[in-house]
């Protein structure tokens, strides 16, 4: 049938195009009464003029396509189509025919051939887009609930998924629109109507009998997600999205979803230079160490996309490895990288593949994270954390790498773990080495909490929820900053385009997040309500947390980039010989595995080290 439907319309345009060619001709001898000329030259004229016009619209592909729309490529190209078959009709009676037409003649009888050609498929288009509409109306009139769809977003990306849906793409039935923007209340987006805005959502939901929201607008606050998302909840009305945080500026790559926790957690979209970030890394050979975990992977995947010479993923995680391996052959990167198993603890290790690449670039994200664990092992910490990065650090120096970007965590500031702690004292580390470095620039990034982390608290509440909780909560008041990883990395990338060497950059990670109010968020997403399907209950802080983390030291000195989301924490003036003498003190300690002493040496080190000695 639909096949039909589309032999249907090319006929029409065929016999258009035909009727459009009779009625140029015999208007424009209208219009020159004065001329005569048997009426069998102009059928002639006609029958040459509709043989040129079917001829160059089967070259051009006109017959071919679907002309649904009133599209200015297709117009334009029509009016092309019909200017050509007037020259050539031109050049036929005049040179080869040697009819002596008046040109004015001509000119007439050419415009009305490029209006009625061009008119034909206006209309169309016209005729097509009435029918789609009047279909799509009358399917959503009948459509089940389910089907029923309101479309929260009025603008390109709403009228764009409206337009999907006319086509088949989607089978959604729209039945309505809603903005916040008063202006659209009350327009008419095809056949269906902006009905209002977050006030008549629920009535609407209820009168309609929808049974989806499809949230269209990209760069929709959190806030106005959630309070979207509870009432449609309220009604048990399922809710979508169309156009993510990253669909704004491409609309045919966007897809609907699902609402995550990244969604109600969304700020302000990011502003990146993207070109910088991509100057940095291009034409250069980066190793990641740590490349297989949740930063360092992301950092893989974005070097590689921006035209790194050759990456090297280094990493003690061997299923990691293998894993990403999988993913980046898949993303057809094959023969772009290598994967080298070994520690950063092992040096010899280090400056085996080292030699092997010569990087380039170094970004350093291979560290031990999990608070609580490394309060159970604090002599692990400070082998891996401190004397892993000096390592790595060591041999930057001598295989002469441009550029180290150490990647630091906002626990090390003022710390009340030995995590924190051993962060900061390969942050101090860092800098010592950029002092005494001629060649290389050493560097660290400081930013908070990441969603979908190793070890993130998302995953953790979403197993305490599929398992009927309770979900488990430190502290009411705890808040912590969190950034999703490819927003993340993009500003890591971006901070070590900037590097010049000393820098401590720390990333602007919004507004904290209370996580008792994360915890309902999941909740919530998982279809229950808090404390009455899932109970919170809360734990009491464990042994190194704190109630609030800070992103800078009272003492640092804060910068300004380009980018408002990073800034510079100046160095702040050390005695550098007395940081050596204290970091040989504590691998003595190390090496002695007394913890009082170790502990007392991370102390000496980091004076704003609270805790129990």
């Amino acid at each position: 049938m639909q096949r039909l439907k589309k032999v249907a319309t090319k006929l029409l345009m065929v016999a258009w195009d035909f009727l459009a060619s009779f009625l140029s001709v015999f208007l424009a001898f209208s219009i020159f009464e004065e001329y005569h000329m048997p009426v069998w030259i102009r059928t002639l004229m006609v029958l040459k003029t509709t043989l040129l016009i079917w001829l160059l619209n089967l070259v051009r592909g006109g017959y071919r396509r679907h002309f649904s729309e009133p599209d200015v490529i297709e117009l334009a190209s029509q009016t092309v189509c019909a200017m050509c078959t007037a020259a050539i009709q031109f050049v036929l009676e005049v040179i080869v025919l040697r009819h002596a037409m008046p040109t004015a003649m001509f000119i007439s009888y050419a415009l009305l051939l490029i209006v009625l050609t061009v008119m034909g498929r206006l209309a169309a288009a016209f005729i097509v887009q009435l029918y789609q509409r009047q279909t799509a109306r009358r399917a959503a009139e009948k459509a089940p609930s389910a089907d029923r769809t309101v479309v929260y977003g009025a603008g390109a990306a709403g009228r764009y998924f409206y337009d999907r849906t006319l086509k088949g793409t989607y089978l959604q039935s729209v039945v309505a629109f809603m903005d916040d923007d008063a202006d659209l209340h009350g327009v008419h987006i095809g056949t269906t109507k902006v009905v209002g805005g977050l006030d008549k959502l629920a009535q609407t939901l209820r009168d309609l009998r929808v049974g989806q929201v499809v949230v269209a607008i990209p760069t929709i606050s959190g806030e106005r997600l959630k309070e979207i998302h509870q009432i449609c909840r309220e009604n048990g009305v399922s809710i979508k999205r169309f156009a993510g945080l990253e669909d704004a500026s491409n609309l045919h790559n966007a897809q609907m979803r699902p609402i995550n926790i990244e969604d109600l957690l969304h700020r302000r979209r990011i502003t990146l230079d993207p070109g910088a970030a991509t100057d940095f890394v291009r034409d250069k050979t980066v190793m990641v160490t740590g490349g297989a975990g949740s930063i360092g992977s992301e950092i893989c995947r974005q070097v590689l996309s921006m035209d790194c010479k050759h990456l090297v993923v280094f990493d003690i995680n061997e299923n990691g490895l293998f894993h990403l391996n999988n993913e980046l052959i898949q993303k057809g990167f094959e023969g772009r990288f290598s994967l080298r198993l070994g520690s950063i603890r092992d040096r010899a290790r280090v400056d085996e593949v080292m030699t092997e690449f010569s990087p380039q670039i170094v970004f350093h994200a291979a560290a031990h994270k999990h608070v609580p664990m490394m309060e159970l092992n604090p002599i692990e910490s400070i082998k891996n954390n401190v004397f892993g990065t000096i390592n790595v650090c060591q041999n930057c120096l001598l295989h002469h790498v441009q550029k180290f970007i150490l990647i630091s965590t906002d626990k090390a500031v003022n710390p009340t773990n030995i995590m924190g702690a051993s962060k900061r004292i390969a942050e101090l580390a860092v800098q010592t080495f950029d002092r005494n470095s001629a060649e290389t620039e050493f560097s660290a990034v400081r930013f908070g909490n990441v969603l979908g982390s190793e070890g993130s608290v998302v995953p953790y509440f979403l197993k305490q929820i599929a398992a009927g909780g309770p979900v488990t909560v430190t502290h009411p008041d705890m808040r912590r900053y969190f950034m999703t990883i490819p927003e993340a990395v993009q500003l890591v990338l971006e901070a070590g385009a900037l590097a010049k060497g000393g820098e401590i950059f720390v990333l602007d990670m919004g507004e904290p997040v209370l996580i008792r109010d994360l915890a309902c968020d999941l909740i919530r997403l998982s279809g229950y309500e808090p404390d009455r399907d899932i109970k919170i209950t809360f734990t009491g802080l464990r042994p190194g947390e704190k109630l609030f983390e800070e992103l800078n030291m009272t003492q640092e000195e804060v910068d300004h980039t380009p980018n408002q989301k990073i800034f510079i924490m100046k160095p702040i003036e050390q005695d550098q010989e007395l940081i050596a003498a204290q970091i040989k003190d504590l691998q003595e300690h190390l090496n002695n595995e007394n913890l009082h002493e170790l502990l007392q040496g991370v102390k000496n080190l980091v004076p704003t080290f609270k805790h129990e000695l």
